[in-house]
């Protein structure tokens, strides 16, 4: 039943799962002595709906406030470094401001709020996989012109300074289809995870990786072409993309990697080009409807329940 909690002066590190299932906890006073903020510190503190973390708090733990559903405001003081792994992953943040101390940002640290932008300050250097996935409002992820490892594109999505990695697509962007800059190698891991309004994407010859999960949860993504570029095609690249009928595989692609095309449940053929020498545990796994498989010789491993 608690619902205000005030950390006293003396702690300086408010321990792992420390008030953890505090549901009806509302408010939260974290002193300026306090330094780091564990895993889970106030997972699913439901009722929590704002909080304030001081600039003595150099890192906020893997999945902090991870579930605080109803956490619609939060102020990130400078001093923090680091953002883990799905920090405020489904909360109900509309805004969040990102302190220009923050060098790294975990994976899914942001998934599921409602943020409709999200601006990347210089000093970051590190964004984890699928950092915003989910956010169904961002539309725009902008990046500041002095940051050295990342940049914006025109369209809000981001990538590496040098254009070649493709790290973010906004997921709330309404556009059905998008093509890829030329200047792109590789497609990151996580990068078009559930753009659920996608369905079409032009991958240029440019590309040579297609990373893990790439347009995993692409609900409406209905056709892709594998340019004879792409060397890989990840883990779980097109997991449940589930209305994809369509794939060509250009000869080029050496391996399809684990799970690959896992519950594409409307795919109904595909051929295997003969550059393939591997397909992965599972590629295929649950596609219900697929009837029609060509492997040319060439492929010398295919994983079990490919």
């Amino acid at each position: 039943n608690l619902q205000s909690v005030t950390i006293p002066p003396s702690v300086t590190s408010i321990g792992e799962g420390a008030f953890r299932y505090c549901e009806n906890l509302q408010s939260v006073t974290i002193p300026p002595s306090v330094t780091s903020i564990g895993e889970g510190a106030f997972r699913y503190c439901e009722n929590l709906q704002s909080v304030t973390i001081p600039p003595s708090v150099t890192s906020i733990g893997e999945g902090a406030f991870e579930d605080c559903r109803n956490l619609q405001s939060v102020t990130i003081h400078n001093g923090v470094t680091s953002i883990g792994a799905r920090a405020f992953k489904a909360c109900r943040l509309a805004s969040v401001t990102i302190p220009s101390s923050v060098t790294s940002i975990g994976e899914g640290a942001f998934a599921q709020c409602n943020l409709q932008s999200v601006t990347i300050p210089p000093s970051v250097t590190s964004i984890g996989a699928g950092a915003f996935v989910r956010c169904k409002n961002l539309e725009n992820i902008s990046v500041d012109e002095n940051n050295t490892k990342y940049k914006s594109n025109e369209d809000g999505s981001i990538l590496s300074k040098n254009g070649k990695e493709l790290i973010c697509y906004p997921p709330g962007k309404t556009n059905a289809s998008y093509t890829i800059p030329p200047s792109v190698t590789s497609i990151e891991a996580g990068a078009f995870a559930e753009c659920t309004n996608l369905k079409s994407v032009t991958i240029p010859t440019s590309v040579t990786s297609i990373e893990e999960g790439a347009f995993v949860d692409c609900t409406n993504l209905k056709s892709v072409t594998i340019p004879p570029s792409v060397i890989s095609i990840g883990n779980g690249a097109f997991w449940r993309c589930k209305n994809l009928r369509s794939v060509t595989i250009s000869n080029g692609v050496t391996s399809i990697e684990k799970g690959a095309f896992a519950e594409c449940t409307n795919l109904k053929s595909v051929t295997i080009p003969p550059s393939v020498t591997s397909i992965g545990k599972g590629t295929f796994w649950r596609c219900e409807n697929l009837q029609s498989v060509t492997i040319h010789n060439g492929v010398t491993s295919i994983g079990e329940m490919a």
